[in-house]
């Protein structure tokens, strides 16, 4: 009996929830991508774990968000611990794999289609429930893929570097500050890697 009732709470647990992120195999590649961007959640259990840095003062904390405030250097330390932990190796995305997943097949400028339209993506002047702040991961429905948010809601670091000297990188998909045109599936902006910001996060893929 006790074993039923657990079971029925975890099963009622959100996957957002959850220490590490949901997987997603991604169509005729050998790559898996993490359906919502790295939430707080998440990004606590690697701190309790010993594998990343604490954020005391994270602007945006509930356990839903996306995590923020994150250096290249941060969001690798999670890949990194997140490989340990799962026994498979993770890491950021390539800009090219990013881009591909954003598109899920399609080749418009947008998932959905050429134009940004109403409660598809958290960006500036898109929804006004999120104009000046990001939303829970998952808010806004998924990609033909299944994938949440890769237009708007944060940018997300990729390991691509925007220079020749690796001192920048390219970060993709727009964000709740950023006008609709940012968030287009080849949307990307170069980075000094060792800064963080309040509307930059990340997402790791699994070889």
């Amino acid at each position: 009996m006790l074993r039923l009732v657990l079971a029925m709470v975890l099963l009622a647990v959100p996957a957002i929830a959850a220490p590490y992120p949901d997987m997603v195999d991604l169509p005729g590649r050998p790559l898996a991508m993490a359906r919502t961007e790295t939430t707080v959640g998440q990004w606590r259990a690697c701190v309790e774990d010993g594998g990343c840095p604490a954020k005391p003062t994270l602007r945006w904390s509930e356990p839903d968000h996306p995590m923020t405030d994150v250096t290249l250097a941060d969001a690798e330390a999670f890949a990194a611990w997140l490989s340990r932990a799962t026994g498979r190796h993770h890491r950021l995305p390539t800009i090219e794999e990013w881009e591909i997943a954003a598109r899920a097949g399609t080749t418009t400028a947008f998932a959905w289609g050429e134009t940004m339209q109403p409660g598809r993506a958290v960006c500036y002047g898109c929804d006004p429930r999120f104009d000046h702040r990001p939303a829970p991961v998952a808010t806004m429905a998924a990609n033909p893929w299944g994938l949440f948010d890769m237009h708007g809601n944060v940018w997300e670091w990729t390991q691509t570097c925007a220079d020749s000297g690796c001192r920048t990188r390219w970060v993709a998909g727009g964000s709740w500050y950023f006008v609709p045109h940012q968030s287009r599936s080849d949307g990307r902006s170069a980075q000094d890697a060792r800064l963080w910001s309040y509307d930059i996060g990340f997402r790791v893929v699994r070889d």
